[in-house]
């Protein structure tokens, strides 16, 4: 063999072992009792987790928003991913306005591997317009293997916004060739209505970009992208999901058996809106908000239940500089508080799977629901089982090696990998950490360094099982 992991506790979405796991030529060769077999490398993973590599289904690299790009691109935003326990990344190719998507598709394809990025990836196609030339090129983009899309029901303003007419056209033809589309699920109507009055009132303190998106205007939206997707007999996957109310619908669909599927991010899982508060809250600012005590137990219920399918981390690595770039300053020097004036995003890639980790360690979910929402749910929706999201015979060698009982406080973004210079999760302890990462068989992390090459990421085409777009019966405990 290749490499040999032993002595591990083993850990699939189904349950755990002690065991050994063989890796030849990239692949999964076995999982169990491997007696005298030998290999060239050899691991003892004695009192160490050994999960599937992570797929974070949600990241910004070298997308641009609202005049910001961003400090991290393909090549450091995946080395900071590799160092979280991120195998496989999911970002997106947001068409730009007048372009087609499936060259524009293939040139955010291109971008990535020119940049060297260093874990393998694909993307979601996110479409911000209409036309009889884009929905003729659905097909297409399925058939390069962008099988999932994401529309956009906010940023009117920013012009990113599809109505629901659009949405539906989009959600008819993607199902005629197997696609499954999402959408950011934000009212964009209530919005833009509560900033215009917040703005009216100068109610424009950091916690009113909170206040002005409150609950209702995420599960509104939620409601009626399910309705949409079920008037054409086909799923509707919620980017980002950040409300109890939104993790309620999705435990009452997984009951009934229909296709009804959501990520959440870490940041809704470990941050609330407390941390808008501060000189520096606007750097928190993300879209949706954070929220309450009470939406973030949700939604660890929900995991809990195998309810949220996936995790990202909604990786929006914006600068301090770029955050700042539109907020005027008072006669103390420091930033006068307007929410309206400030980027919304946030960076998190390398804290995802430590995230989740964390809250095994708190007794919030176990391990077999760990790896369910941070490799098997994705790697099944999203069309790369086989191959992703389990440590199992011919599968990708994507492992990633966790020490329980290494703990290590955020103390600021000279900790973390990433690119940017600033990070919401400063101050906070976590419990247990990856400690080993491995991509196709290659170790690309060890103890915190990356030590891959540049390059080392490969493009994964996706082809979406139809029984996923019929019904969430595929999953049973």
């Amino acid at each position: 063999m290749d490499l040999i992991i032993r002595n591990g506790t083993v850990v699939s979405h189904k349950g755990r072992q002690i065991a050994d796991v063989a890796v030849k030529d990239g692949k999964i060769f076995a999982v169990g009792y491997l007696g005298d077999m030998k290999g060239n490398k050899e691991i003892d993973a004695k009192g160490k987790f050994v999960i599937p590599g992570g797929i974070d289904t949600h990241t910004h690299h070298e997308n641009p928003f609202q005049g910001c790009c961003g400090g991290d691109d393909f090549y450091t935003g995946s080395i900071a991913a590799a160092c979280g326990g991120t195998t496989t990344m999911m970002d997106f190719s947001i068409t730009d306005p007048g372009s087609l998507p499936y060259e524009f598709a293939q040139g955010r394809i291109k971008k990535a591997l020119d940049r060297g990025i260093v874990i393998d990836f694909s993307f979601h196609c996110c479409l911000k317009e209409m036309s009889d030339a884009i929905l003729e090129q659905v097909k297409d983009v399925i058939d390069l293997g962008l099988a999932s899309f994401k529309v956009y029901m906010v940023y009117a303003k920013e012009k990113m916004m599809m109505d629901d007419g659009m949405l539906l056209d989009l959600i008819k033809e993607a199902t005629k060739y197997g696609g499954l589309v999402g959408v950011h699920a934000e009212n964009c109507a209530i919005a833009d209505y509560n900033v215009a009055k917040a703005i009216e009132r100068g109610d424009v303190d950091w916690m009113a970009h909170a206040t002005t998106k409150p609950n209702l205007v995420e599960y509104e939206a939620i409601q009626r992208a399910i309705t949409l997707a079920r008037s054409c007999d086909t799923a509707m996957y919620i980017y980002h999901m950040s409300t109890k109310e939104g993790a309620q619908m999705l435990m009452d669909a997984q009951a009934e058996g229909r296709p009804v599927y959501a990520e959440t991010c870490a940041h809704y899982l470990r941050l609330t809106d407390e941390i808008f508060t501060g000189d520096d809250g606007y750097l928190n600012l993300l879209s949706p908000p954070l929220r309450k005590k009470e939406d973030q137990n949700k939604l660890w219920e929900a995991l809990s239940k195998k309810a949220i399918y996936c995790t990202g981390s909604d990786h929006a690595p914006f600068t301090i500089a770029e955050k700042s770039m539109r907020l005027e300053k008072g006669p103390d020097g420091k930033f006068i508080h307007d929410f309206t004036k400030v980027c919304n995003g946030a960076p998190g890639i390398e804290l995802k799977l430590p995230t989740l980790i964390n809250g095994v360690s708190e007794g919030k979910i176990t391990w077999e629901q760990l790896v369910f929402a941070n490799s098997y749910g994705a790697a099944k929706i999203f069309g790369m089982m086989g191959k992703k999201g389990e440590l199992t015979p011919g599968a990708d060698a994507d492992i990633v090696i966790v020490d329980p009982n290494k703990e290590k406080t955020i103390t600021g973004p000279e900790v973390l990998h990433m690119h940017c210079d600033h990070t919401p999760y400063k101050g906070l302890h976590f419990q247990g950490w990856p400690e080993m990462t491995i991509l196709r068989g290659k170790i690309i992390v060890k103890d915190d360094e990356w030590v891959g090459d540049k390059g080392d990421g490969e493009f994964v085409k996706r082809r979406i099982e139809p029984e996923v777009l019929k019904t969430s019966s595929w999953y049973k405990d």
